[in-house]
């Protein structure tokens, strides 16, 4: 789940298009450029559609909120992620490990946190020293282990 959601007392159709569209990008399965990164024209097509669900009344609605991005450090370089993304020696991050799988782990947001999750690897995911059966939530300092390579979650 790559967002979290407050309450807005405001259904302005502008807003709402804008973060209807983030959200959308956000759970697209290949990059999209940002609001400011789209036409005119595909704006409008999105404001229209949040103008026929919303209307011009008020009320409340649900509004994405983005996730805090997630630095991992592997030796002596670092990434930031901000949408979901596997880790293995095909993955979005990729390691040269032969001890990890293909697609080996999965780091995933949900709720404003970050987990991290084995993907049914041979070797497993280690988190701070113990093999996980099922997402676990990662913070800053803490190490993961695929094959030989280890990760350090960074502060953001």
């Amino acid at each position: 789940m790559p967002w979290h959601h407050r309450c807005v007392a405001s259904a302005d159709p502008g807003d709402l298009a804008r973060n209807a569209y983030e959200a959308y990008r956000a759970a697209h399965p290949t990059p999209l450029p940002p609001w400011d990164g789209i036409s005119e024209q595909e704006q409008a097509a999105w404001r229209a559609a949040a103008f026929a669900i919303a209307g011009r009344r008020k009320g409340t609605r649900v509004e994405a909120m983005p996730n805090p991005s997630l630095i991992i450090r592997t030796g002596d370089h670092s990434r930031t992620f901000d949408a979901n993304f596997t880790v293995g020696r095909e993955g979005n991050l990729t390691i040269d490990d032969d001890f990890a799988s293909s697609f080996h782990a999965r780091f995933q947001v949900a709720h404003g946190r970050w987990y991290v999750e084995d993907l049914g690897s041979t070797n497993g995911t280690w988190l701070n020293g113990r093999r996980i059966q099922t997402a676990q939530w990662v913070k800053k300092g803490d190490k993961v282990r695929i094959g030989r390579t280890v990760m350090t979650v960074e502060p953001t």
